[in-house]
């Protein structure tokens, strides 16, 4: 932020005030500048999950997004006549066989890793088929689902900041909602009924987490 200052300052001569609603906004929105080096590690890791996701989905793609597998598309989606969006959407709908749905994760993954190198379309295609994933199997989707749509949306959204850093609506959003999950996940822990989460719980969740997540 040292840079970002000295940028603001050199735009008023030497010894004259800055004037007081500039100084408010900049001191507003210097906790959420984003500096061009972060944001392309932002989008890199962000691509990096993308493709660890899609590898991860490789081998359950015949059991879980084809018409032979347990959720065949006439189970779990809408009627095309009722729901026309969702079809047209989801393109992981628009054909039930195992070749349709490892072509739109091979290319999912090819659209990873040009957001890897920083390609901005790449990133609104990688975003679109995770949404389709997720429109494809409803029943299956939770919380890092989403966690991962969000920070697909900042990864396209988040403009190029200059050299020396800069704050857009796109890094305001972010930073609230990496501070609204950990206020929600809290709130909920401190919240339990049971107490599940407090240290002399008689059946530990954490504890529970950790035995029986993969």
């Amino acid at each position: 932020h040292i840079s970002h200052r000295a940028q603001c300052a050199s735009r008023w001569p030497p010894g004259a005030a800055m004037p007081a609603a500039f100084s408010l906004r900049r001191r507003l929105s210097a906790p959420f500048a984003v500096t061009p080096r972060c944001a392309i590690l932002f989008r890199r890791w962000v691509a990096l999950l993308v493709l660890l996701e899609a590898a991860s989905r490789w081998d359950a793609l015949r059991w879980l997004y084809t018409d032979s597998g347990a959720l065949p598309r006439r189970l779990v989606l809408p009627d095309p006549a009722e729901d026309p969006l969702a079809w047209a959407v989801c393109a992981h709908a628009w054909h039930g066989s195992l070749a349709w749905a490892q072509a739109l994760t091979a290319l999912q993954a090819s659209a990873a890793v040009g957001l890897f190198f920083g390609a901005r379309g790449a990133g609104v295609l990688a975003w679109w088929l995770h949404l389709s994933a997720c429109l494809r199997v409803p029943p299956l989707i939770f919380i890092l689902d989403r966690y991962l749509h969000l920070l697909l949306a900042f990864a396209v959204l988040l403009p190029t900041p200059p050299p020396s850093g800069g704050s857009s609506l796109a890094s305001l959003l972010l930073a609230v909602q990496l501070v609204a999950i950990y206020q929600d996940a809290g709130g909920a822990k401190l919240r339990d009924p049971a107490a599940a989460w407090s240290l002399d719980a008689p059946v530990a969740a954490l504890d529970t987490y950790l035995r029986h997540t993969p």
